[in-house]
């Protein structure tokens, strides 16, 4: 089968991914009455540049950024070359990166201005319709790693209350449909494929 029809069958797959992602978000949204994050936040796209994000779900970001405008574009991908950078100066790159845990990776950017996400513009999602799977679930009670996880700023003292989205289940799904090579299946650094994307 040529590689493009490979690559359209596995968005379909994963499309419907996120349509039953979707579907578990407005259930819980329907649960608490509302959406469940604080107006104006973006908490959760700071410490993000350096996030792991699959090949297939790079394959629809690449998608959301191609329709950007190249001033927005050019903006994005000076934003990861800043973090990449930064990452470079304390010893990780590209080359590294895989035999990284993704904690010390994050903890090189914690707390800077490389930290936040390429994608964050101005304090917007540059690529909404397009984020990857973790950006449409944090904020709801998720399973990972056999533990509940969710925002700080949500649920607050109510998350076993209600039936966790299975993050993990998504996430292994979204490896299974990803062409990634096998020294590397916990995908890619945000800022390293935007890099890529755009370059």
């Amino acid at each position: 089968m040529p590689p493009n029809i490979t690559g359209q069958k596995a968005l379909a797959e994963y499309q419907e991914i996120i349509d039953e992602i979707e579907r578990e978000t407005l259930r819980l949204q329907k649960q608490i009455g509302g959406f469940p994050c604080p107006e104006s936040c973006y908490d959760c796209c700071y410490n993000t540049a350096t996030m792991r994000i699959s090949e297939i779900e790079a394959q629809d970001l690449k998608i959301g950024l191609q329709k950007l405008p190249k001033e927005i574009q050019s903006h994005i991908l000076e934003k990861a070359s800043k973090s990449i950078t930064k990452l470079n100066t304390v010893g990780f790159t590209e080359k590294n990166f895989p035999e990284t845990s993704g904690t010390n990776i994050i903890e090189a950017l914690k707390g800077t201005s490389e930290g936040e996400c390429p994608m964050l513009v101005g304090g917007v999602c540059s690529v909404y319709k397009h984020r990857p799977i973790i950006c449409r679930v944090w904020g709801y009670p998720i399973t990972n790693n056999n533990q509940i996880g969710c925002c700080w700023k949500t649920f607050i003292g109510k998350r076993k209350e209600y039936k966790p989205i299975q993050y993990d289940q998504y996430w292994e799904k979204c490896r299974d449909l990803s062409e990634e090579n096998e020294s590397n299946p916990r995908g890619v650094p945000n800022c390293y494929l935007v890099k890529r994307l755009l370059s």
